[in-house]
Order: structure tokens, then C-alpha cells, then sequence
């Protein structure tokens, strides 16, 4: 796969809803954390959720200027806590996201997480 870059929270945004499907019911199967990345009437408190808020008590989605250890790389890799048992790696048995996507998600969180490029 080529170079992906995400530059703004829609990005993220439409790169998470690729690879879950769209979100028009927020819900994924089983997963209490639902389309967490649209949770919010609004793009600002959708934003503010994603970059503050909690997937699942106890995990804080992501550490501002942190790709590397921010739990929604754990999740999506299946390293840190992710790395067995609770919670599992996601999707759980797969199909997992590209690498080079958890790449620029990563680098999006490094780089600030800023909601507009």
C-alpha cells in the first residue's frame, strides 16, 4: 500500500469508518466502545471525545503528540495492553486495519492530533 497520510480529524474520521463501514447505526457488532470517533452532535465534540475522552473506562483513546503508546494504536496493533487477553486486538480475529493506516493514524496523534490540517 502506498504512503497514507491523515492531516485532519475527518481523516481520521473517514479512515475509521473505511474500515469498520460506515456510521450510521454506532454500533460495531459487540464492541462496547461503538463508533466512539462519532460520538457528539457536533465535528467539535466528535473531535473533542476523540482526543480527550475514553473508548473503554479505563483507556483514554489517545496521548496528544504520543502515536507510538496511545491506546488506539495498542488496539489496532495489538501491542501494550492489547497484546492478549483483555482487551483483545481489533477488530477482534480480524480482518485487521493496514499498517500503513495505523502509521499515519499514529503519526496524526504525533504530529498534535489537530482537527484541522
Amino acid at each position: 500500500m502506498d504512503q497514507v497520510y491523515l492531516k485532519t480529524f475527518a481523516d481520521v474520521q473517514a479512515a475509521l469508518d473505511n474500515y469498520v463501514g460506515p456510521p450510521n447505526n454506532f454500533q460495531i457488532g459487540s464492541a462496547p466502545h461503538a463508533v466512539f470517533w462519532h460520538k457528539g452532535a457536533s465535528q467539535e465534540e466528535q473531535y473533542q471525545y476523540f482526543v480527550t475522552g475514553e473508548a473503554i473506562t479505563g483507556y483514554k483513546i489517545l496521548e496528544v503528540g504520543n502515536g507510538a503508546d496511545s491506546n488506539i494504536i495498542n488496539a489496532l496493533q495489538g501491542t501494550g495492553a492489547f497484546s492478549g487477553g483483555y482487551p483483545p486486538q481489533m477488530a477482534p480475529g480480524g480482518p485487521y486495519m493496514d499498517q500503513a493506516i495505523i502509521d499515519a493514524l499514529s503519526a496524526w496523534i504525533s504530529a498534535g492530533a489537530k482537527q484541522f490540517g
